[in-house]
């Protein structure tokens, strides 16, 4: 079935047809207001002397890029460490200015990926840890520091 929307648009001033809706602001609040033909040309008029003497400061209507925040930083870590983790795996990245999206995106991900695990020790065992396949392999008692190998194991459970 076949259907048409007609949108009609009211001149938010007397209520006759509007012509056209005009976008705006002022002291850091947007507006739109639907207006005749008439209306928005005594808006523009009234205004114009107005305009002609202020800065323009960028579009009202413009928002941040996917994946970035209000400032264009990357979202979810400081543009310092992205950076470091660039330098240090060899993905070219300047030193100041906006780090390209591609490069946030890799850094988002090797932050998210799952560490890799210690080469084994020459010899010793201590307690066996899961391993991919399911079965558990014997963890080298030289892979454990020697600080968290004198502390007391916590269960995980809170005591009181």
């Amino acid at each position: 079935m076949a259907r048409t929307t007609i949108v009609q648009l009211t001149d938010d001033i007397d209520g006759s047809a509007a012509a056209e809706t005009i976008r705006f602001a002022v002291d850091g609040r947007r507006y739109e207001i639907d207006l005749s033909t008439e209306h928005a040309e005594s808006l523009r008029d009234s205004l114009a002397q107005f305009v002609a003497a202020a800065r323009r400061a960028g579009r009202v209507d413009a928002s941040p890029r996917r994946g970035q925040g209000r400032h264009g930083r990357p979202q979810g870590g400081n543009s310092s460490a992205v950076r470091a983790w660039a330098r240090e795996n060899g993905v070219p990245v300047s030193p100041r200015g906006r780090i390209p999206e591609a490069v946030v995106a890799q850094y988002t991900s090797a932050q998210q990926a799952p560490a890799a695990e210690p080469a084994p020790a020459e010899s010793g065992t201590a307690e066996p840890v899961p391993a991919e396949s399911g079965t558990a392999e014997p963890v080298p008692a030289e892979a454990v520091p020697a600080e968290s190998a004198d502390k007391p194991k916590r269960s995980g459970r809170k005591r009181g």
